[in-house]
């Protein structure tokens, strides 16, 4: 449970990129190898890294190496035209899908049992975004 609240704070908000790709990859061997959760999870921590540290960034070389390796596991991907059919496959390529599963997934590890007002906070940023 305590997971998946340190997730949705780490992804919410600008925190500091490692911890939320740490947290990320415990997701990623918490799942099981055939699971879903792993793919969005690696592809996530790719699209943090990305955003808060850059395509260059030795973290973002990592996340990509995770996502590949979960690639590999997932679906014995081993060359870029199956991991970009993968990716298009499951809508990795698609913030808007892949950050809405792992809404998904995080809501099954917190069971409905919010330590915070998650609609009180996402209230407010989108006032403030206004």
């Amino acid at each position: 449970m305590a997971l998946g609240h340190a997730l949705w704070l780490g992804i919410t908000f600008p925190i500091d990129p490692e911890i939320t790709v740490a947290m990320l990859q415990h997701l990623v061997e918490e799942s099981p190898e055939e699971a879903d959760t792993r793919a969005v999870a690696a592809t996530v921590a790719y699209y943090i890294t990305s955003v808060r540290c850059g395509e260059e960034d030795d973290l973002t070389f990592f996340a990509s190496q995770m996502l590949a390796s979960v690639a590999d596991k997932h679906s014995h991907i081993n060359n870029q035209s199956s991991f970009d059919l993968w990716r298009r496959t499951l809508e990795l390529d698609k913030p808007e899908v892949f950050l809405k599963k792992l809404s998904g997934a995080i809501d099954q590890l917190v069971e409905d049992k919010w330590w915070v007002d998650r609609d009180a906070i996402r209230a407010k940023l989108d006032a403030e975004e206004q």
